[in-house]
């Protein structure tokens, strides 16, 4: 007899979903002259491959994930990722991908807020620290920045330097004076 432990590790393992690997291959509705002269139109380098990946399998030179996987030079996870896209949006969610990184000229903190940060760290008092900053702006202006974009945006856009007094060698203070 199964322990109750057991029981309910190997019923996880049976209602377990199949992996994309042995999902059926998707049927592809559109007709291969149109595939083809879509591929020849495609200038997106990102989009070549997914269209090239259809061709193949609606043209029959491919029959599985592992030989489009290598005739595209992708991984296999990539080809499976891409039809399986494909069956839940059709060809419009295949050409669809979003771009890495935040839209252009984005600015994370608001123009007000970032003329009185520029004018703080101007200031003879200033910030100890990046994180005496996250402190100011979180109780000054309720706003929650990562550590990583304030040190982008004081470092990089503000060209600005923090005012800390550095640590110094005992012996090198008492020798000066």
């Amino acid at each position: 007899m199964l322990s109750p432990i057991v029981f309910v590790v190997k019923r996880l393992c049976i209602n377990y979903s199949k992996k994309a690997m042995y999902q059926p291959l998707p049927c592809i509705t559109e007709d291969l002259e149109s595939l083809q002269a879509r591929l020849r139109s495609e200038r997106d380098p990102q989009l070549r491959p997914r269209l090239h990946l259809l061709v193949l399998f609606k043209a029959g030179q491919v029959t599985t994930r592992r030989q489009a996987a290598a005739h595209l030079a992708v991984h296999r996870n990539t080809v499976a990722l891409w039809l399986r896209t494909y069956r839940a949006g059709g060809l419009t969610a295949l050409l669809t991908y979003k771009e890495a990184g935040a839209p252009a000229g984005q600015k994370s903190l608001p123009a007000a807020v970032f003329a009185q940060l520029q004018a703080r760290l101007a200031s003879p008092r200033g910030f100890a620290s990046y994180g005496a900053i996250q402190q100011w702006l979180r109780e000054a202006c309720a706003l929650e920045v990562p550590y990583q974009t304030l040190y982008g945006i004081v470092h990089y856009q503000l060209k600005a330097k923090l005012k800390r007094p550095r640590p110094s060698h005992a012996k090198k203070t008492t020798v000066a004076n």
